[in-house]
C-alpha cells in the first residue's frame, strides 16, 4: 500500500537529509530530537534480553522513542560504513500530533505495544468516535466461531481487523503464541499499510464479531496524511514486526 522509496523522495528536504557514517566515525543513537532509516548498510540491534536483529535498508532507528522523546530501548552495533537517512524529532512530533485519526491512532497503539507501557492494548477513543463511526457504511461485520482460522500466516492481506466482540489469538509463523487480542483491539494492519504478506497467524480463540477495514478505505484515509506522518506511520510499524522478533527468540521475522 504505502511506497517507503516514494514516500522517502516525497519529504520536505526540511526534514530529511542524509549521513554516512564510516568505520571510524562515531554517532550518538540516543539523541530524542532525531531518528534515522537505513539506506545502505548494516546494523545489529538488541535488546535487554541480548538477542539480536539484523536492521538492513529500510529499516528503523530510534523512530519510535524519537516520537515519545526518549531514551533508546535497543542498542546498536555496526562494523562497516552505514548511510543513513536522518529525520528531525521536532516535525515529526508536530506533524503526528496533527494527523487524522486513523494514522494517529494506529502509531498511538502501535507505540503501547513496542514499549509495553499498560496491558490494555485498546485502540483509542480516537479510532472509533472520528474513523470507525465516518467509515461504519463501508465496513462489514463478519462473526467467526470459536477455533476458526481467520488469517493465516503466508497469505496475502487486504484489510485490517477491529475486534468487536470475543478474543483472537496470534501465532507467529513457527506458531508459537504470540498475543492475545481481546474485545477492542485492532490487528492486521501492520502488513497490510506496508504491503506485505501476513507473517502471523490469527485463530478466534471463542465466537467473535470482528469489524473488517478493506484497503481501499485504509489507503484513500492515509493518502490525506502527509508524506512525512505516512513514512513515520510504515516505520513504526516495522518496529512493532522486529520487536516481535526480539522477544520471541527464534521467530526473526523477515520483510
Amino acid at each position: 500500500m504505502l511506497n517507503l522509496p516514494e514516500l522517502i523522495k516525497s519529504v520536505s528536504k526540511e526534514y530529511i537529509s542524509e549521513l554516512t557514517l564510516l568505520e571510524d566515525s562515531e554517532i550518538d543513537f540516543d539523541c530524542r530530537n532525531a531518528c534515522y532509516i537505513i539506506k545502505n548498510g548494516e546494523l545489529l540491534s538488541y535488546g535487554a534480553n541480548k538477542f539480536t536483529q539484523l536492521l538492513k535498508s529500510n529499516d528503523p532507528v530510534g523512530v519510535a522513542e524519537t516520537i515519545l522523546g526518549r531514551s533508546n530501548e535497543l542498542k546498536y552495533r555496526r562494523y562497516k560504513k552505514v548511510d543513513l537517512y536522518c529525520l528531525a524529532g521536532d516535525p515529526v512530533r508536530r506533524q503526528i500530533n496533527d494527523a487524522g485519526p486513523l494514522a494517529k491512532s494506529i502509531i498511538k497503539y502501535s507505540l503501547k505495544r513496542i514499549f509495553r507501557v499498560s496491558d490494555d492494548d485498546k485502540v483509542p477513543l480516537l479510532f472509533e468516535e472520528k474513523f470507525l463511526s465516518e467509515n461504519e457504511k463501508d465496513t462489514k461485520l463478519r462473526k467467526f466461531e470459536e477455533g476458526t482460522w481467520i488469517f493465516r500466516s503466508g497469505f496475502s492481506n487486504n484489510r485490517m481487523y477491529f475486534l468487536e466482540k470475543g478474543s483472537v489469538q496470534l501465532f507467529t509463523k513457527n506458531n508459537r503464541e504470540l498475543a492475545t487480542l481481546l474485545m477492542g483491539t485492532c490487528f492486521g494492519e501492520g502488513t497490510l499499510i506496508r504491503g506485505k504478506k501476513h507473517n502471523n497467524s490469527a485463530l478466534a480463540l471463542e465466537d467473535c464479531l470482528l469489524r473488517t477495514i478493506d484497503e481501499e478505505i485504509i489507503e484513500k484515509n492515509l493518502k490525506s496524511e502527509t508524506p512525512l506522518v505516512q513514512l513515520i506511520l510504515y516505520m513504526v510499524l516495522r518496529r512493532a514486526e522486529f520487536m516481535n522478533s526480539l522477544r520471541m527468540a527464534d521467530d526473526f521475522s523477515k520483510k
